[in-house]
């Protein structure tokens, strides 16, 4: 006598089951509780189908309901894959070496629309890698393309078609087309597969494009909730620094330079967030000295180990150190610099040593972002934004309160030099290397950009306020003028930055 579906125990645990009553014979040979499912009868099937009826527009293992009734539909729990142990008992977990669910193939009929087929998804690839990757690589280009591109539609896994889809929206700009649509499909399908119980790195990627996609546009809350949870996906794959358990244990040095520089990314957002909202606590802690940098970006686009890593205290060259490994470099002085403008202590006399130190931390990492950048300053100039971003901030927090190095913050404050870069990118001429027009340089631009313009006006709109010169109320129409353009040709936060600035000169709020 024998069931006629295989038991719990050898389903979790991809085994063949005799089926055997009462107990199979491997349950029995290791004394697992052995249970198996009830068989539905017709009619009781029928009952079940009445209630949640699945959207045509999804895959075919996709989990998305439509209820009858204004109540929803509740989920079964064989939608998801995911093995509950993992987060009920751990130590079992890893005993029974129990499997996590892989990414189902086929292309999602949700966001095929958007992406269509393999000739598109090289097309979406190469201006992703030739934009947003020069600044943001967090992506192996050569495992990409290996895995993803050397597919067909029925064969390509869902998570790569997410991200896929992720490096679609992120590119969109105000100006060419309206991406809400395939936003909103990006975040459907980012929920199927959160409950399907499938994880791996490429969803952390496209959730972190998501992210930078809405910090870039002003999409509140939402873009805060995607970094935190970028936080939390991170920790549960293991690739956060000091993890104990990883989920999965790095093949190749592709696999592990690929992991640091995601988690760096999402360091760089943390801190990001934090910019604007500084009641805002940081999700994750400075990195230690031993933490090293990203390695050089061709190697890793190669998948080629370079001779050795840097850690982010040892000895540098500007030959050594890769343009990814500034930003991270910056974020990092960056974080130290929130820090210092709330501290306790403020405008005491080892505060202000502080201070010193801090700038002059900054100053070699921009003379380290000239050196890269000093036949063609556009190649480096999200990699500035991070970087001036914090040394504004630093001088800033100085110069507009009382502390023993105001008067020397005033006098090298960079809100002058950034400033007079702004007035010759916004003029019609020709290209120079050290400065290029906006024009040229609007498709490269990231959301750190329209931050950085930002952080310069506030700087103009004190000193207006303080002088009131024509100088600074032509530098502070000048920025204006700057954020409406980049919030209309690529990140509509530079528009919601110039209404924030009109509010702050209407209310008088002290910088």
């Amino acid at each position: 006598m024998s069931s006629q579906l295989a038991c719990g125990s050898c389903k979790a645990r991809k085994r063949k089951c005799d089926k055997g009553l009462p107990k199979c014979s491997l349950c029995s040979s290791k004394h697992l509780l052995c249970e198996y499912p009830t068989v539905s009868t017709p009619a009781r099937r029928s009952k079940q189908q009445a209630r949640p009826r699945v959207s045509q527009s999804s895959s075919p293992k996709s989990i998305t309901v439509a209820a009858e009734s204004p109540q929803a539909a509740p989920i079964s729990a064989a939608a998801s894959c995911f093995p509950p142990v993992f987060y009920l008992d751990w130590d079992v977990f890893r005993a029974c070496q129990v499997e996590i669910p892989k990414a189902s193939l086929g292309l999602p009929a949700s966001i095929s629309v958007f992406i269509g087929g393999p000739s598109r998804w090289e097309s979406i690839s190469s201006q992703y890698f030739s934009t947003v990757h020069s600044w943001f690589p967090i992506v192996s280009k050569k495992r990409f393309q290996e895995i993803a591109l050397g597919t067909s539609a029925g064969q390509i896994r869902s998570d790569y078609a997410l991200l896929i889809l992720g490096m679609e929206v992120v590119m969109s700009t105000p100006h060419e087309h309206d991406p809400t649509q395939a936003y909103l499909a990006f975040k459907q399908l980012y929920l199927e597969l959160e409950i399907q119980g499938i994880v791996s790195i490429q969803i952390l990627q496209a959730g972190i494009l998501i992210s930078l996609f809405e910090l870039g546009h002003a999409i509140f809350p939402s873009a805060v909730v995607s970094v935190e949870a970028s936080v939390r996906y991170g920790q549960e794959l293991g690739i956060n620094w000091g993890a104990r358990f990883p989920e999965k244990k790095p093949f190749s040095w592709v696999d592990t330079e690929e992991q640091n520089r995601v988690w760096w990314a999402i360091v760089i957002l943390d801190r990001f967030i934090k910019i604007g909202y500084q009641r805002r606590q940081f999700l994750i802690e400075h990195p230690s000295p031993d933490i090293p940098l990203p390695s050089d970006d061709l190697a890793f686009d190669e998948g080629v180990m370079p001779p050795a890593s840097l850690g982010i205290l040892h000895s540098r060259s500007p030959r050594k150190l890769g343009r990814f490994a500034m930003t991270a470099e910056a974020t990092r002085l960056l974080g130290q610099v929130l820090d210092h403008m709330a501290s306790n202590d403020f405008g005491t006399p080892p505060h202000g040593e502080q201070a010193l130190l801090l700038d002059n931390a900054l100053r070699a990492l921009e003379n380290v972002l000239a050196y890269e950048g000093r036949n063609d300053s556009l190649s480096i100039m999200n990699q500035t934004s991070m970087c001036s971003i914090a040394m504004l901030l630093l001088h800033e927090a100085h110069s507009s309160r009382e502390s023993s190095t105001s008067s020397h913050f005033r006098a090298v404050h960079l809100s002058a030099k950034a400033t007079e870069i702004v007035r010759i990118s916004s003029e019609k001429g020709p290209e120079r290397r050290d400065v290029h027009p906006f024009d040229s340089c609007v498709k490269e631009a990231s959301p750190f950009l329209t931050t950085l313009l930002y952080q310069i006006a506030i700087s103009n709109l004190r000193m207006y306020r303080e002088h009131g010169t024509q100088e600074t109320l032509d530098s502070l129409l000048l920025l204006k003028d700057a954020l409406r353009f980049f919030g209309e040709q690529r990140w509509r936060a530079g528009g919601a930055y110039l209404k924030v600035l009109e509010a702050r000169e209407v209310s008088q709020i002290s910088i």
